[in-house]
């Protein structure tokens, strides 16, 4: 006679069985959190590495061309080639009356300027044409492809600027001293264009685009008889982008993103007139982007042996003024109008940009440590909604780069 299992025999199997189930579950569910977490992590790592990535390019040729650092109409911290707004208050926006370029609060703005992407030699004996010599309103600049050195020359920029109707900021670099310049505003209208050459046509100051300003003294130098070197002027501006899961609900969860905007340079204008230039996303989840300028100060020893310099934290005792410190905005008592930086060009940008995951980490008894009392000279209290219980839910990174401004 055959016999099954007793009922008693079949229980303690399910038992079993289902004790086994749950550990294979619970296995499963703990590498998939590890998993998701890694993946949240990477993604931030890597968005911070594409911020950094950006921004240091860009910082490396600020004022190529031949652009000053700063002159005395354009002192720091609102330089010529390289700028900021430090910790921006509550409810700016990058461009008036546009909600979605909304700057988060506390952050810095870096702009930048130069001739990033074009660069020409022109006749110094015979390219330049002004309508007066003393007090020139406007004037030609012929432009070759080859160069008078002979070097290829590619004038599509140009053409395509002419053909698109912008009024382009043209820098125009003396021969004699690239300290003598000025910035022009292309005239679209009168510019000639043949396969060759193009002979741009420019007015010197513009209610337009003001792009006269630029020039140092904000004047067209009398000593300007020549240029050697021109180059279509360009400005970019890295901010924080308040941006939110919900759009438009600020009471939603806080999703920011650092942009690279475009503007015409000198003004508050999107590049070509297009609003999408001044909010183009380049990284996600950026919280906090930090600037401070480098100097070697006469009060100071040599910069290698300044712990600040070389401190990735930034957290040292600092006296008022900067004094006994090489780096200006990077405690909450410097003022860049304090005389140990004046006439001083600084040398180097230190960029710290601060990172969180897209979501929450699944652990719920997770929490990511408290923020350092501040990073650069923007404080982080205990008491900062960015050290909620809520926001710490978060894994977060910081990066810092110093960039050698080399061509200041």
């Amino acid at each position: 006679m055959n016999k099954g299992f007793t009922i008693i025999e079949m229980v303690v199997s399910l038992a079993i069985t289902a004790l086994l189930l749950m550990g294979v579950l619970a296995t499963f569910d703990l590498n998939s959190r590890i998993t998701r977490v890694e993946t949240h992590v990477a993604d931030m790592q890597q968005s911070l590495r594409i911020a950094q990535d950006d921004v240091v390019r860009t910082v490396r040729m600020a004022g190529r061309g031949g652009l000053l650092m700063t002159d005395t109409t354009h002192p720091l911290p609102t330089g010529v080639a390289v700028s900021f707004r430090d910790n921006v208050a509550d409810n700016q926006l990058m461009v008036a009356g546009k909600p979605d370029t909304r700057i988060l609060p506390g952050t810095d703005v870096l702009t930048v300027r130069g001739v990033f992407g074009t660069l020409y030699q022109s006749n110094v004996a015979s390219a330049l044409n002004l309508d007066s010599q003393t007090n020139p309103t406007k004037g030609t600049l012929i432009l070759t492809d080859p160069s008078p050195g002979g070097a290829a020359q590619d004038l599509t920029p140009l053409k395509k600027a002419k053909e698109d109707g912008v009024a382009e900021a043209i820098l125009l670099v003396s021969s004699l001293d690239d300290t003598i310049y000025a910035v022009v505003e292309l005239d679209p209208v009168n510019t000639v264009v043949e396969e060759k050459s193009v002979r741009l046509a420019f007015n010197i100051s513009s209610s337009g685009n003001a792009y006269s300003n630029l020039s140092p003294g904000g004047v067209f130098s009398p000593n300007l008889l020549n240029v050697g070197y021109a180059g279509i002027l360009e400005e970019y501006r890295y901010y924080i982008r308040e941006d939110h899961a919900i759009p438009d609900d600020l009471a939603s969860d806080l999703a920011p993103k650092l942009v690279k905007a475009r503007f015409f340079p000198g003004t508050d204008k999107p590049y070509r007139n297009d609003d999408a230039n001044a909010r183009l996303d380049l990284a996600d989840n950026i919280l906090d982007l930090q600037v401070a300028f480098g100097f070697d100060t006469t009060n100071q020893g040599s910069r290698a042996q300044d712990a600040d310099y070389v401190g990735t934290d930034d957290q040292i005792s600092e006296t008022a003024n900067g004094v006994g410190d090489d780096w200006l905005f990077n405690a909450p008592e410097d003022n860049a109008t304090d005389a140990v930086w004046q006439n001083l060009p600084p040398e180097y940008v230190r960029i710290t940009t601060l990172a969180r995951t897209d979501r929450r980490d699944p652990d719920p008894k997770y929490l990511s440590p408290l923020l350092p009392a501040r990073i650069e000279n923007r404080a982080y209290p205990s008491t900062d909604p960015a050290n909620s219980d809520t926001e710490r839910k978060f894994r977060r990174r910081r990066l810092q780069t110093v960039i050698d401004l080399r061509n200041l």
